[in-house]
């Protein structure tokens, strides 16, 4: 009894506490002293409570308590049954500890109390509690009831509780015994989207008055639970909601009220319980209840304030006050019989901004009955509360977000009104198909780079070896990204929509961002005529978690590696200028190809004017696409090719067996499975022939056969995995080889050898499937259903994007095919423009045009180099300064074609490309164009063609340990890009569908793009360095994409994003409202991302905060620009419509203030956060807080950025903010959020890591203790 000796003693000695036996035993007691021991028997009277055996100091039952005995794994043993000299004996046998025995007066006395002890054991409780289980299970079975079935005595349970009869906070079940403990339990269902809009029967504020104090004269530390009783004949009570705790008062008064829905299943004649408790230990939750009241629903929903005695054992013991607000009758929505409003698109009709409904302070609608439950006491009353009900619109968020918590409170301001606060936390449903998206593209990058690798045929000598060494790197990452893309299929299917934060270290879910959630918090002040709504989006850290705990030093230190590694190599910032320009050359005939299209088009119709302007782009971007390449190093890698490639006769093919590198090559040929949606304006051909003719041709992926009808990514990746480790062992073959050329004393003996093995398989392939593969069954691991499958393609769509093949003969050279001259291939190019340019011309009107000439014939164009940065956007290439001195064009289409006199023979001026065409007899202007767009059309494949092969040979060339660095790289900086990626489109479709949009912001989108501020809590020290390192990157990769908003489709329930171009140059459309984009048209931006990151853990105390604050500063920089743009911009994108001086000078003030804050180079200094965050709001900008897992440090800082909101916006007093801030701490939706993530209500923090925090971001007691993070 050294611990809680008052607390056992008030028990045992309480005349109200119910024992389970009492009576007179005789007890051997061990009493010791320094050099003597000794055991005394005493008899006295004992109790026994629970597990908890008290024996007092003598037999009278009111005498002190003298010890107890704590019956935790003992057992009750009768060693004789005949008496002894003192009497009845029977033993307590311990489990770690000597037997203790005890005396009785009688047989039945000793038969009685062990039956008592062994049923205070856990053994037999939880043997009672799994036999009620069972009989409950069996009545439900013989009592079918969808309600029983739902719900059940889950309280008695302790199973979590369905939140369809409740939303307000998790199930909480509080023990009456003192030794019992309190475990809350958060739900597991979900909540119904109607939720978020539906209008409640009531909501109800709770207060209470005259509770009794405890034996020591202390006031209690309440708690209200609202239990709801289960209709039916179990008559069970189940718990639907709870207040927060308040500390040592006799007259509480709780922030948190209930809401009671209609679609919870709450009716008029639903009956309520509240039950206040005294909880003594606020870690363990022991309490003991003090009183409860009944009433049912409909009465609170009549009463204004209803106050109802709390009735207990002991007789009256307080009251508690229930002050409601309930909707007139005649102005609540039509429901439907299920409870929810629906349309005839079957989406509810969205609700009024704000539903106020006012209502009489008398009573007359209350009944008699009621009248004389509830009794009115003023002095009794908590202070005024409004009597006005808000339900604050959701507009469309819940197409994008799924799962909702709700919690919500009613707080009182500096003037004496309510503030109307409702907590939301939701998951975003673009969880998994962001990621998703993103794997397809990168799926598709892996596909072309083999393609190109095996597309430069078997190579000779050591350049063999390099070659084997790509496609193994390559191989490994596209079976990497396919098996993420498949457990990211499988998630979704399941449902599921967030990642939780004990999974975070899991390679097979990386790509998906940790703990991702929006945290939302509704407001509303009616005296002030002020509501509001605050999003931020919680996310853990953009990194790539180790499970092993390796330290990399994150993106920076690896990029700072591969910069090191670029110098020493020559030809490294070629391979990057290499690849630039592939992507260029993809985007510039993708461009050309869709003017083309629109041309015909215009051509169907014969709109000549309309032409004109498409022809003069199209010629632009021609001419720039002839200047992109260097024909000097073009020539340097097909002089490369032709000296270092195996050419083998034709006849001698049929005859010699084939080549390892020809079997793998041809194996290659199953992967290329390109989706229809990726396309990249590929030329539609018939199925390509086969790489190596032998054996059973290869079919194309693309066209339908029996093995692929049904596609099964497992078997991809497999075949992956099989083909990977192929060339893993021809590669350690080739290894072996050139270290037994190396060593071999005769070079002409070695290179003999080497010639006879390097066309043989390596003994370890002997009798394996991969020697003589089967032929393969082509399945696409992008999954494309076959209703995309085109069977045919009509002659008339040559260029249309949809109906263009993927086949990879039209992009790549094949491994026997001979490349084209550069020359060759933009001379055809050349003419094939200047051909449809005069044709055009023609049809305007303008016959006697000359031809046009698209590079100078006097003056080529010689650059050193490319244009094309690495880190910029690769796939717009300006066109150089020497363009200006060719020969412009007169492209302006003439209002009317005048009638053209006939010339004499001598001064005719003619045009090849439209001699002996008459305008008026040529109707078919598309039959005329077609010719000359398919072969500039074949003329830009070649040319893709050519820079394919001339960057793989930069790539073969480069060191083979740069390119496994950048690999890995690459591989690492997909992973935190895909996360940021994902949070950034959540919190811009939060954006656009989970508020009103007006013209200001829209018009801020258009010119100045987004403002999206990342705050982190990561501590530089430890692992923490890692992932602060790669939020830096990838949140500054986020600044290339490019957002494109479009009309979403019409019967879409979930508009999803379309993420579309390559790894350099991403754009992701956004669909939108119709009625947000029927004034205007589509449009382009990109945001302007910032990231201030300040460790507050211990762990910032011990790191190096330098790189930290030269980062912020940096930052800064990037946001005082972003102000200085939108100052000029002139309007306000905050909550007001016009904007206001005022404003503008006191988001100029803050930034001004976190400058000085900056310099200052203060440790923890969270007024740099602080500050972002008022910066950002005031500027409309897009919110978003992340620490390692977004669980424990995130907590803090939302519910602390929220009351600061509440404190700025609604007049929130500052006294009451530690009260708020406890409040949504430790009963608000970021509790629910630890709950998700770890199964349980502790914040994972202990005492030393709650004291090194900063004040301001410390949990309450009892909400934190050793949790799994």
């Amino acid at each position: 009894m050294r611990f809680n000796r008052s607390e056992l003693a008030s028990l045992a000695t309480n005349s109200a506490t119910r024992f389970d036996k009492e009576g007179l035993l005789i007890i051997t007691e061990r009493q010791e002293g320094i050099f003597w021991r000794t055991d005394v028997k005493l008899e006295c009277w004992c109790k026994l409570r629970g597990n908890l055996l008290f024996y007092l100091k003598d037999k009278n039952p009111k005498s002190k308590v003298a010890g107890v005995i704590v019956l935790q794994d003992c057992r009750p043993r009768i060693q004789h049954e005949e008496p002894e000299l003192e009497g009845y004996v029977f033993d307590l046998d311990f489990k770690d500890s000597p037997s203790q025995r005890i005396v009785t007066h009688s047989a039945s006395d000793r038969l009685d109390w062990v039956r008592s002890i062994e049923a205070c054991s856990n053994e037999q409780i939880a043997l009672q509690i799994s036999q009620l289980e069972q009989q409950i299970a069996a009545a439900k079975s013989k009592r079918p009831s969808p309600n029983v079935a739902s719900m059940g005595n889950r309280i008695d349970q302790g199973l979590p509780l369905p939140l369809s009869f409740g939303h307000e906070s998790w199930s909480a079940a509080v023990s009456a015994s003192s030794a019992e403990l309190a475990t809350a339990e958060a739900p597991t269902e979900d909540l119904k989207l109607s939720e978020l809009s539906e209008l409640p029967i009531c909501e109800t504020a709770i207060s209470c008055d005259n509770l009794p104090l405890d034996g020591f004269g202390r006031p209690p530390n309440p708690r209200v639970i609202c239990s709801v009783l289960q209709p039916g004949e179990d008559c069970l009570w189940r718990q639907f909601a709870r207040t927060e705790l308040l500390e040592r008062t006799r007259t509480p008064q709780f922030l948190c009220t209930m809401r009671f829905l209609r679609s919870g299943g709450f009716k008029t004649s639903t009956q309520l319980r509240f039950s206040v408790h005294d909880v003594r230990e606020r870690v363990s939750l022991t309490s003991l209840p003090l009183g409860h009241a009944e009433v049912a629903l409909g009465v609170i929903q009549d009463a204004t304030r209803l106050r109802l005695p709390l009735s207990s054992p002991c007789g009256e013991c307080g009251f508690i006050t229930l002050a409601s607000w309930a909707p007139e009758a005649a102005s609540e929505f039509p429901q439907s019989s299920n409870g929810m409003g629906r349309g005839a698109t079957g989406l509810q009709q969205p609700p009024p901004r704000s539903s106020t409904q006012m209502f009489d302070q008398a009573s007359e609608r209350n009944n008699s009955g009621s009248r004389q439950k509830g009794h009115r006491r003023t002095q009794s009353l908590p202070p005024k509360l409004g009597v006005r009900l808000f339900v604050p619109q959701q507009c469309g968020v819940e197409r994008v977000c799924a799962n909702p918590r709700l919690h919500s409170y009613r707080l009182h301001s500096t003037l004496g009104a309510d503030i109307s606060v409702l907590e939301t936390m939701l998951e975003s449903r673009l969880c998994c198909a962001v990621p998703q998206q993103l794997l397809s593209i990168w799926i598709q990058r892996e596909k072309e780079l083999l393609q190109e690798i095996s597309g430069m045929g078997e190579l000779s000598g050591e350049w063999r070896w390099r070659q084997m060494n790509l496609l193994e790197e390559h191989l490994r990452l596209l079976k990497d990204y396919s098996q993420a893309k498949q457990n990211i299929q499988q998630l979704m299917r399941d449902g599921v929509f967030y990642k939780r934060s004990a999974t975070k270290t899991d390679e097979s879910l990386e790509f998906l961002p940790v703990n991702l959630h929006v945290q939302r918090m509704w407001a509303q002040n009616d005296t002030l005529q002020r509501r509001g709504v605050l999003d931020i989006i919680t996310v853990g850290a953009f990194t790539r978690h180790d499970a092993k705990g390796r330290k990399c030093g994150g993106l920076i230190k690896l990029l700072q590696e591969s910069k090191a590694w670029k110098l020493e190599q020559s030809n490294a910032c070629k391979v990057q200028a290499a690849n630039d320009a592939v992507q260029a050359t993809k985007q510039l005939r993708k461009e050309i190809v869709e003017l083309m299209s629109q041309l015909l088009q215009l051509a169907s119709r014969r709109s000549a004017r309309d032409m004109m302007p498409l022809c003069n782009e199209m010629v632009a971007k021609t001419r720039t696409l002839l200047n992109i390449w260097e024909p000097s190093i073009v020539e340097e890698a097909v002089t490369f090719i032709e000296l270092h490639r195996i050419i083998e006769e034709p006849d001698n093919v049929l005859m010699e067996p084939m080549s390892p590198f020809r079997k793998i090559t041809q194996q290659l040929s199953a992967l290329e499975l390109k989706s229809p949606e990726l396309e990249d304006f590929a030329t539609p051909v018939v199925a390509p022939p086969d790489l190596w003719p032998r054996g059973q041709p290869l079919m194309r992926s693309n066209s339908w056969h029996p093995s692929n009808s049904s596609p099964s990514s497992s078997l991809d990746i497999n075949a992956i995995d099989s083909l990977q480790h192929v060339v893993k062992c021809y590669n350690a073959h080739l290894r072996s080889l050139e270290q037994q050329q190396q060593a071999a004393t005769s070079p002409t003996q070695a290179d003999l050898q080497n010639e006879a093995t390097y066309q043989s398989l390596p003994p370890s392939w002997q009798g394996a499937p991969a020697a003589a593969p089967p032929p393969l069954q082509l399945i696409d691991l992008d999954e494309v259903p076959v209703k995309t499958v085109r069977a045919k393609q009509p002659p008339a769509g040559f260029l249309d994007t949809k109906l263009m093949s993927s086949s990879p003969s039209a992009n790549y050279y094949r491994p026997t095919e001979e490349p084209e001259p550069l020359d060759l291939t933009q001379l055809n190019i050349e003419a094939s423009v200047m051909c449809l340019v005069s044709k055009l011309k023609f049809f305007c009107g303008r016959c006697d045009s000359p031809a046009i000439r698209l590079r100078h014939p006097k003056a080529p164009i010689r650059r050193e180099g490319f244009t094309v940065a690495p880190q910029q956007t690769p796939d717009v290439i300006a066109a150089p300064k020497e363009q200006s001195q060719q020969l412009k064009l007169d492209l302006t289409p003439q209002s009317a074609p005048a009638p053209v006199p006939a010339p004499a023979p001598a001064a005719k001026k003619g045009n090849k490309f439209t001699d002996g065409l008459d305008l008026s007899l040529t109707t078919d202007w598309v039959g005329e164009l077609r010719p000359s767009m398919r072969k500039l059309r074949h003329a830009m494949d070649r040319l893709l063609k050519t820079a394919r092969l001339m960057h793989s040979v930069q790539r073969l060339q480069q060191d083979v340990r740069c390119n496994r660095l950048q690999a890995s790289i690459m591989y690492r900086r997909d992973v935190c890009f895909s996360q940021a990626l994902t949070a950034l489109v959540s919190g811009l479709m939060l954006r656009l569908w989970g508020s009103d949009l007006d013209s200001g912001y829209m018009t801020l989108l258009r010119e100045l793009g987004a403002l999206a501020y990342f705050e982190g809590l990561l501590s530089l020290y430890g692992a923490e360095t890692d992932m602060w390192s790669d939020m830096c990157i990838a949140i500054e990769d986020l600044s290339s994409v490019n957002f494109t908003l479009v009309k979403a489709q019409q019967g879409e329930v979930t508009p999803m994003p379309r993420i579309t171009g390559s790894r350099q140059a991403l754009e992701v459309l956004l669909p939108m409202p119709e009625h947000a984009l029927s004034n205007l048209s589509m449009f382009s931006f990109k945001i302007t991302p910032v990231f201030f990151n300040i460790g507050i853990n211990e762990k910032a105390t011990l790191g190096q905060t330098q790189e930290q604050h030269r980062s912020n500063l940096d930052n800064y920089v990037r946001l005082n620009q972003y102000f200085s743009r939108y100052r000029k911009l002139g309007l306000n994108a905050s909550a007001a419509a016009d904007a206001s001086s005022v404003e503008l000078e006191s988001l100029q003030s803050v930034l001004g203030f976190m400058e000085q804050q900056l310099r200052s180079n203060v440790t923890k200094n969270v007024k740099i956060l602080h500050l972002a965050e008022d910066a950002c709001r005031l500027m409309g900008g897009l919110r978003f807080t992340s620490c390692k897992s977004a669980k424990d440090r995130t907590g803090m800082a939302v519910t602390l950025e929220q009351c600061r909101v509440l404190v700025r916006e609604f007049q929130l007093p500052a006294k009451h903010v530690p009260y708020a801030l406890s409040t949504m701490r430790s009963e608000g939706t970021r509790m629910d959020n630890v709950f998700k993530n770890i199964g349980k209500h502790k914040y994972a923090f202990n005492l030393p890591q709650v004291i090194m925090l900063p004040a301001m971001y410390r949990p309450p007691v009892g909400a934190y203790g050793k949790a799994q993070t």
